[in-house]
């Protein structure tokens, strides 16, 4: 049980046998966010929501619900962060839904997911007048017994409403109107309980309202709360048979609920009330009869998806060219990770800055699901309208006369090679098939067969040979040994920034200024690699911005479609990129509408998200945390922006396998180094908690006996995702 619940709830909850086995609807919160305001709640709380804090305090009453009901689940969408509150869906009764028509159209894209979750669960669905706004059970509650129906309006469900839920079920419906803001829906402060009782804050109401509500019930029935249990939501409350749950609230109300024979389970809810809800708007009362128990083949086919199998079926039909962390991983949203048994991790990978938005963007995710309902793929025999609006952008934002997009990192730069030679030949005028091109010692760009066989790492060359002829090598950040390798035939040096795959290796302060006056001096290009450096991951757009210079080529690709499509590009001047001619390079999928209009939002994400500049932030502050670490196993620790490394004097590779069973996932280069390199949209509260995971596992006292503490602990690293 999640450390979050408060006292020792599973002692409390009531046998579930003893009461009738509900059905309820919930939505887990991996897209909750507080992105607008449509309510006084969240004035003030917009992007100040822990996305992370939201599914702890979520699971903790997914737990508590599973005890006493069937939980349903229906899986958020992007774009509505608010699809959580599934109070909000409907309202249902005997097989019938009444869906929910939104006042406002921040919510209004909820409706077709939760008509269609509805629709296959067998429900009858009634729609209301879009004119008739109605906000389902957040609005409209039954009496205990079924014969009265309790209608709020006043802020968002109309009265007008009223008449069209009169004659879908037999019972009186009877309107209250709401009048604090602060109260918006009739579930935040009016609560019928089973034992015919009302939980209520009697200041929510119109005198009119509190005349029908204390015609109703009897004063022995009402519990009026105060107003500091009322802003905690106390009466936005689950009750089912004798047990109450709900949020924190005063020790007098808890006494009094007591008093009258409720068991009360507390769950801190506090991330959700930024939003305006508590337990009872993350929940919706379903028709039982609907939803079929677990058959005996649901749990088989759960085994079949298990961790051990699904490696197992990897290993066996697949190359082995990898050696991964075994964790198998789900679904994923922000910077974390969740795998096949619903353990959740901290990304500290991002695919290699390949998500520095994060996983599933939504806004990225909008695009790719809009476009993949036009047009996916064209080639270049034709046009598409996607193309060239990606183009405009790359220039807007790069000030780089064209490009040229490709699909991986790798073709990206054979694409740029390809390019130097040919101006080499055409532009500097060197003897035909005579150009050189210069890389650096320990340098990664890809694994394309030109591009190992100017790798100065043995394994990735070993076996693969004969290589094309025309590399040459130079020590990354020695500029004097370029100035000295360079010959007229020399047409491009290729560099990465900061080099990712040797273990984010930053040159010495200067080293790009000097390099780039050198090329300039010999009328040399200067093609830098930026796919893994560039968009937003060491602190500026790209890396080679720092040294506050402008490169004759630019490779980009990883984050460039932010983890959805596999899209690069080389941009650089019309001296260089017209050199090509048609037929002279190509691609089917580069370049394609679905590759463009995923980019463009990739790209908008990084801008309008200020990523670039929230990575230099955290990326000053990690580093300089890492660095007060006291640990005799770390020779360094180095990094620029959100793009980090720890040097160890051992293997780097159990550490990481330590640290996955914290919570954290980080990948070895080269046997002895950490790379730490987070989407850049993480939060300092997720930040912190997985650097605390770092320093615990580097403890010198701990590191020297990982196996003993490598245990996973679900109560430190984990909330289980239903």
């Amino acid at each position: 049980m999640n450390a979050i619940l408060q006292h020792e709830v599973i002692s409390k909850v009531v046998n579930p046998s003893s009461v009738e086995k509900l059905s309820l609807l919930m939505c887990p919160p991996t897209l909750y966010e507080v992105s607008y305001v449509i309510n006084p709640w969240m004035q003030g709380n917009m992007g100040h929501a822990s996305r992370q804090r939201a599914m702890r305090q979520w699971e903790s009453l997914y737990e508590v619900l599973s005890e006493l009901a069937d939980v349903q689940l229906v899986q958020p969408i992007a774009g509505s962060p608010d699809m959580v509150f599934t109070a909000n869906a409907g309202l249902a009764r005997n097989g019938v839904v009444a869906i929910s028509s939104f006042y406002y159209p921040e919510r209004q894209g909820e409706e077709p997911h939760f008509r269609a979750w509805f629709e296959k669960a067998g429900y009858k669905i009634v729609d209301l007048p879009r004119e008739t706004p109605f906000e389902g059970e957040g609005d409209a509650l039954f009496s205990a017994d079924g014969s009265r129906l309790w209608v709020g309006y006043g802020t968002r469900t109309a009265e007008s409403s009223h008449a069209a839920l009169s004659g879908l079920w037999d019972a009186e419906v009877t309107g209250l109107h709401l009048i604090d803001p602060r109260f918006y829906h009739l579930d935040t402060c009016f609560a019928p309980l089973m034992d015919g009782s009302l939980l209520y804050y009697p200041s929510a109401f119109d005198a009119a309202s509190i005349e029908k509500i204390e015609a109703y019930y009897p004063a022995e029935m009402r519990i009026a709360v105060g107003e500091s249990d009322a802003l905690s939501f106390a009466c936005n409350a689950v009750n089912i048979g004798k047990t109450i749950v709900l949020n924190l609230i005063s020790a007098e109300l808890e006494l009094e609920l007591r008093r009258r024979g409720f068991e009360v389970v507390q769950v801190e809810l506090d991330e959700f009330l930024k939003a305006g809800g508590a337990a009872k708007c993350l929940v919706m009362k379903l028709t039982p009869e609907l939803h079929r128990a677990p058959r005996e083949g649901d749990e088989m086919e759960r085994k079949e998806k298990s961790e051990a199998e699904l490696i197992a079926l990897e290993e066996q039909y697949g190359a082995h060219n990898y050696h991964p962390l075994d964790v198998v991983i789900e679904r994923a949203q922000g910077a974390w990770v969740t795998d096949v048994a619903g353990r959740r991790y901290l990304d500290f990978l991002a695919a290699y800055s390949a998500v520095n938005q994060g996983h599933c963007h939504p806004v990225i995710l909008k695009a790719m699901v809009e476009q993949a309902q036009k047009v996916t793929l064209t080639s270049r025999a034709f046009r598409n309208d996607q193309l060239p609006l990606l183009l405009r952008d790359l220039h807007e934002l790069t000030e780089f006369d064209r490009a040229l997009p490709m699909n991986s990192g790798a073709e990206a730069v054979e694409t740029a090679l390809k390019a130097a030679r040919k101006w080499g030949e055409t532009v500097k005028g060197i003897e035909r098939d005579q150009t050189e091109i210069i890389t650096c010692s320990n340098n990664f760009h890809g694994r394309t067969i030109a591009i190992v066989g100017f790798s100065t790492d043995a394994q990735y060359r070993a076996g693969f040979g004969p290589f094309p002829a025309g590399f040459k090598h130079v020590p990354f950040g020695d500029a004097d040994a370029l100035r000295r390798t360079i010959t007229p035939q020399t047409c491009a040096f290729l560099v990465e920034p900061i080099q990712g795959e040797a273990g984010v290796i930053v040159p010495p302060e200067g080293y790009l200024r000097e390099v780039a006056k050198i090329c300039r001096e010999n009328n040399v290009l200067l093609v830098v690699d930026e796919i893994q450096s560039g968009l937003g991951r060491t602190g500026k757009l790209f890396a080679y911005m720092h040294d506050g210079i402008t490169p004759d080529v630019v490779i980009v690709g990883k984050a460039l479609s932010g983890g959805f499509y596999p899209v690069s590009a080389v941009l650089s001047s019309t001296e260089v990129l017209g050199v090509f001619q048609p037929g002279d390079h190509g691609s089917t999928f580069g370049g394609n509408p679905l590759a463009c209009a995923v980019a463009r939002a990739a790209l908008r994400v990084i801008v309008e998200e200020q990523l670039a500049e929230r990575s230099a932030e955290l990326g000053v502050y990690a580093l300089a945390r890492l660095k007060e670490m006291s640990s005799s196993n770390v020779v360094e620790v180095r990094g620029r922006g959100l793009w980090l490394a720890i040097e160890l004097n051992v293997p780097a590779r159990p550490i990481c396998e330590a640290l996955r069973d914290r919570g954290v996932l980080c990948k070895e280069t080269h046997e002895t180094v950490i790379r730490i390199a987070p989407p850049l949209m993480i939060s300092r509260e997720d930040l912190d908690w997985g650097l605390a995971q770092i320093e615990h596992v580097l403890d010198e006292r701990r590191v020297e006996n990982l196996d003993a503490h490598s245990t996973r602990s679900e109560a430190d690293a984990f909330a289980p995702v239903a």
